[in-house]
C-alpha cells in the first residue's frame, strides 16, 4: 500500500468517538476489512498501515457518536493558540502512541482535532479502499465565519465554484467545504466534518452496512467522484463510502506526495 507524505494543515488522522467500542470495531472490521488492536486506544490498520482510532464517547446524553478529523501540525502549541485567537475552543489535549493530539471546536462548536505525530517522518494512507479519500466540512451555524476560520488557521488557499469551497495546496484540491446554513433539516446544528472512506464497491458496502446493523441514509448514487452512499454505522455515526480503484503497485512510490495524484 502506498503511503503519502503529510503536509501541515491537511487531514492526517480520524477517530471514531463511540458509545460502544466493541460494537463499532466489529462493524468496521467487517465493512472495511480493518485489523483493529485491542489496546485501550484501539487503532485500525489496513495492510499494516494505521488508518483510524476508536475513542470512548464522553458520558454525555447530548453527544452523538461521530467521526473526528485531525489536521497535521508540526507545532501543536502554536496552532492551539491560533484556534483560540480566531474564536475557537480547545477542548482537550493528550499524548498517545501516535504523538500529541488535541480536540478543538470551531466558532460554531463543530469538533475537529489537531495532531503532532511522534517522530520525524509522517506518512498517511489514503486514496484507496479502506482509507480516507476526501474530507468535507458542512457549515450550518456561522458557516461562512467557520470556513474563514479554517482557512486562516491552516493557511489554506481556497477557491469557490458554484458556492462550493475547495482547499488547495500547490494547486491540488484536498478537501471541500459547504455552506448549508439554509437547510431546514440541519437547523440548530453547529456544523460537522464529513469523512469519505474508499471502498471497492459502494453499493455492496451499503448493503453490508445494513446487514451489520447500520443504516443506509442516502442510497448509492453515481457522482463525478464515483458511486457514493451515506451510511449510519451500528451506533449511529455517519460515514460516506465511495467506490475507488485499488492502486497499481508500479504507479506509486511509498513516499509520494498525495498532491501528485
Amino acid at each position: 500500500m502506498p503511503a503519502f507524505e503529510a503536509m501541515e494543515g491537511m487531514p492526517y488522522w480520524q477517530d471514531l468517538a463511540t458509545s460502544d467500542t466493541q460494537k463499532s470495531t466489529y462493524f468496521y472490521s467487517k465493512l472495511l476489512g480493518w485489523d483493529i488492536s485491542t489496546d485501550a486506544y484501539r487503532i485500525a490498520r489496513t495492510s499494516g498501515l494505521p488508518v483510524a482510532g476508536f475513542i470512548p464517547q464522553l458520558d454525555d446524553a447530548t453527544m452523538t457518536d461521530a467521526w473526528v478529523v485531525y489536521f497535521f501540525t508540526r507545532d501543536l502549541g502554536r496552532d492551539l493558540g491560533g484556534v483560540e485567537k480566531l474564536g475557537g475552543t480547545v477542548l482537550a489535549r493528550a499524548e498517545v502512541s501516535l504523538g500529541e493530539m488535541s480536540l478543538c471546536a470551531d466558532p460554531a462548536g463543530a469538533v475537529f482535532g489537531l495532531i503532532q505525530p511522534a517522530g520525524e517522518d509522517q506518512f498517511v494512507a489514503a486514496g484507496e479502499p479502506g482509507t480516507p479519500v476526501w474530507h468535507e466540512y458542512v457549515g450550518v451555524d456561522k458557516a461562512k465565519e467557520c470556513i474563514d476560520f479554517y482557512a486562516e488557521l491552516f493557511d489554506w488557499e481556497v477557491s469557490v465554484t458554484d458556492g462550493y469551497y475547495t482547499a488547495l495546496r500547490e494547486g491540488a484540491p484536498f478537501l471541500g467545504m459547504r455552506d448549508e446554513s439554509g437547510r431546514e433539516e440541519l437547523e440548530g446544528m453547529p456544523g460537522f466534518w464529513e469523512l469519505y472512506m474508499g471502498v471497492a464497491d459502494a453499493r455492496a458496502a451499503a448493503q453490508t452496512a445494513a446487514e451489520l446493523g447500520g443504516e443506509v441514509l442516502v442510497a448509492p448514487e453515481q457522482h463525478p467522484f464515483g458511486v457514493l452512499s451515506v451510511i449510519g454505522d451500528s451506533t449511529g455515526a455517519t460515514l460516506t463510502v465511495c467506490t475507488v480503484d485499488a492502486p497499481v503497485a508500479d504507479d506509486l512510490s511509498e513516499a509520494e506526495s498525495i498532491l501528485d495524484l
